[in-house]
């Protein structure tokens, strides 16, 4: 069985069109779509029920961000594979087949992840968003081919899985100990990537599975939250998975960026703002210094894969968007 989940905050008409998209094929297939309503308090919930009535709707009383999100769905569901799609994405013909056909012949396939197209405003996809999630060195998680032009020719193994556009078997998740619903938004896929991988589980791109995608329509690439959230998440996500030396490189990057726009902030509003989300994020993420430790020594102590394994994989530099 398959169930597809696209998360909703505040923005019903991004999502009814996200499902709309789905319809024919789940009918086809016999995939339930769920929406999940993170305590949105705007009519939201009523909007997408009355626009889409065949979909299971599930509402969360309070934001408690993506992966909490699904976590509800999938606490709720009893399907074999989880299909997540952004609320601000299109599904393409085929999406959802192409994703979960390969688990069957590979059972040691954690995740799938999609072709995801950007959609500029004239209507136009012909510049990659993604097909996978890639690390560098430095623990700056990102799109892979993000920007190249469509379409790419990209191996299919990859390091990690987009939370945007993608298919997750659930033993997997679950046996990888799940989303990391304390960092609320960013990063949660790179997480969770790493945690498959350590597992013993493989992610595999399908360039044949297409979305579109509106890139940050719900939450804004300048926003306080974005800033904020991607850059306390990359800091945490590095220091839990990745070898000391990513960590120093991650917490160095930051400080100079912090420092960078501190001095631009002297003549740009726009720079100061963005200096103190820097240093708020930075704060955040020492105040979860001894709660991260004990979590990477968790992780170390389930692990079946070494992280030199892993990080082995990883490319000496990335193509790909950044926060």
């Amino acid at each position: 069985m398959t169930e597809v989940v696209v998360v909703n905050w505040r923005r019903a008409d991004l999502t009814i069109a996200c499902v709309e998209s789905l319809r024919a094929e789940a009918a086809a297939s016999g995939a339930t779509v769920t929406v999940v309503d993170n305590g949105s308090g705007d009519g939201s919930a009523g909007r997408i029920a009355a626009a889409a009535p065949w979909v299971r709707l599930v509402q969360v009383p309070d934001n408690r961000g993506f992966a909490a999100g699904v976590g509800a769905a999938l606490a709720a569901s009893d399907a074999e594979v989880l299909v997540l799609l952004n609320n601000d994405a299109l599904a393409r013909p085929g999406f959802v087949s192409e994703l979960v056909g390969p688990f069957a012949a590979s059972p040691r396939l954690g995740a799938t992840t999609a072709r995801l197209l950007l959609l500029d405003a004239d209507g136009t996809s012909d510049r990659t968003n993604s097909t996978g999630n890639v690390v560098d060195r430095a623990g700056n998680g990102g799109d892979r081919d993000w920007q190249r032009p469509h379409p790419v020719d990209s191996p299919a193994e990859v390091f990690g899985f987009g939370g945007g556009a993608c298919a997750l078997r659930v033993t997997a998740v679950r046996d990888s100990g799940g989303f990391d619903e304390s960092l609320f938004m960013y990063y949660e896929d790179t997480d969770l990537s790493w945690k498959l991988r350590r597992r013993g589980w493989d992610v595999r791109y399908v360039g044949a599975a297409v979305a579109l995608h509106r890139h940050a329509s719900s939450s804004g690439v300048e926003s306080e939250l974005f800033v904020t959230s991607n850059t306390r998440n990359r800091l945490v996500v590095a220091l839990r998975h990745g070898p000391w030396s990513m960590v120093s490189r991650a917490v160095s990057r930051t400080t100079v960026r912090l420092l960078v726009d501190g001095l631009h902030g002297i003549r740009s509003p726009r720079e100061r703002r963005r200096a103190v989300w820097r240093a708020r994020a930075l704060g955040q993420f020492l105040a979860r210094v001894p709660r991260t430790l004990a979590e990477r020594r968790a992780v170390d102590a389930g692990a079946s894969v070494s992280r030199a394994t892993v990080v082995a994989t990883l490319p000496t530099g990335a193509s790909a968007s950044e926060g």
